[in-house]
């Protein structure tokens, strides 16, 4: 994706919250404590506001899902580094830096590659850094997202073998019934495919049926 490509990307509240696997009110509160806000912020009408997340918005926005749902970090804890970075003249911390966990501690990478945390030598573990790259690739997956075409199955030549796949997708049927089969729940295999849909999932049951 190029820069002009992300200059086009904004999400609304609704569905940057979706994106982020967080509640609408947990994204308010994070606007209102100026954690992460959105970009466009314009009230229409005294019941009706505009809030759109742009790119750089929503990427800063997962990593701190990231770092709340799969790493565990409490939000003061997360609030006090970003606040920490920002009076260091960091701007947007959040998606400027490179940033590592350990335990329950956080670490960030300056620019000319030294880390900063309670750290101590080689403690950094690496598999524990947050990858960038998924978090870009989720965000544009949701851009191009599939509109009305959620639970819909088609077959075209030449793509996945001309197996069944979700429409707008290139996920073959076969993938999430494995899934089901092995136990998991809709919302396990939606983690893993942010593309599909409950509807698709139901759709899935029922071409195995």
């Amino acid at each position: 994706m190029t820069a002009a490509d992300e200059e086009l990307i904004a999400f609304p509240d609704s569905k940057a919250a979706r994106l982020a696997h967080v509640s609408v009110g947990r994204l308010r509160y994070w606007e209102e404590t100026e954690l992460v806000a959105p970009s466009i912020h314009r009230q229409i009408s005294p019941r009706n506001t505009v809030r759109l997340y742009s790119f750089q918005d929503m990427l800063a926005l997962l990593v701190v899902a990231l770092l709340r749902t799969e790493r565990g970090m409490s939000l003061q804890h997360i609030r006090r580094v970003v606040a920490h970075l920002r009076s260091r003249g960091y701007s947007e911390p959040l998606r400027e830096l490179t940033w590592a966990t350990l335990g329950h501690e956080i670490y960030f990478q300056d620019p000319d590659g030294s880390w900063e945390g309670d750290l101590r030598p080689d403690q950094i573990v690496l598999r524990e850094t947050i990858k960038l790259d998924p978090l870009v690739a989720r965000i544009n997956r949701a851009a191009h997202e599939r509109g009305g075409r959620a639970g819909e199955i088609v077959k075209r030549r030449s793509v996945m073998g001309n197996k069944p796949i979700f429409a707008g997708t290139r996920i073959p049927v076969e993938t999430v019934q494995r899934y089901l089969e092995a136990g998991y729940e809709p919302d396990q295999i939606i983690k893993e495919y942010p593309e599909l849909t409950l509807a698709d999932i139901d759709a899935a049951r029922d071409h195995a049926a």
